[in-house]
């Protein structure tokens, strides 16, 4: 019986000893791939800085693998270097969104509102000074001379072109902020209230949300 015990003490602690040395192999396997990575990282990232003119290519070229990687439909256009999709918004409305190379920035355009009647000018823009002054990302545009509201947000290139994972989280933010700006200036539209209490209920919304959620 002792024996017994033994031999079974024994097969256990190889395989004990096996498998602590699988887990050493894999976590320094882990530690080389995130150092690699880093590595190659940096050296892309002073390639750049010293390629720094060329901002707009690199930025483009990102810009091209985040949407190719999402599986999202889109339009490219190599020339103007933009492109164009659009995105569901809520149950039934899609809305336009342009990403477009620049001026030295990095674009995001949403069209929220694609016309407006004249009458309505004074409170939309009155409702577009309310979101503004609340915002620290992007800026609700208004057009009086072609009548549409669209929500703009840009960022420098070089940003953009050493740190390109700042694509893919000001893409989501521009996207999060377009359905509040959607939802705000329609519902201004379609009810007629005043461009205060329609803003009102907009932070109430979000509060209410946000309770939920927690």
């Amino acid at each position: 019986m002792v024996i017994i015990k033994i031999i079974v003490f024994i097969f256990f602690w190889i395989i004990l000893q096996k498998m602590i040395e699988q887990i050493k192999i894999s976590g320094m396997i882990k530690k080389m791939r995130f150092l690699l990575s880093r590595i190659k990282n940096d050296l892309r990232r002073i390639y750049r800085i010293v390629n720094v003119k060329r901002s707009s290519h690199f930025v483009w070229i990102e810009l091209l693998k985040y949407h190719r990687t999402s599986g999202w439909r889109y339009g490219q256009f190599e020339n103007e270097k933009y492109i164009e999709c659009s995105f569901k918004v809520d149950d039934t409305n899609f809305v336009d969104f342009n990403y477009a190379v620049s001026s030295g920035k990095l674009v995001f355009r949403s069209t929220i509102l694609p016309r407006f009647d004249e009458e309505a000018t004074n409170d939309i823009l009155v409702l577009a000074s309310h979101f503004n002054g609340l915002l620290n990302f992007g800026s609700v545009k208004v057009s009086v001379k072609y009548n549409y509201v669209e929500f703009v947000y840009s960022r420098d290139l070089l940003t953009y072109s050493l740190f390109p994972g700042e694509i893919n989280s000001d893409t989501d933010a521009h996207f999060d902020l377009t359905k509040d700006c959607f939802w705000t200036f329609n519902n201004l539209i379609e009810s007629g209230e005043d461009p205060v209490f329609v803003f009102s209920e907009l932070l109430k919304r979000n509060d209410e949300e946000s309770n939920a959620d927690n």
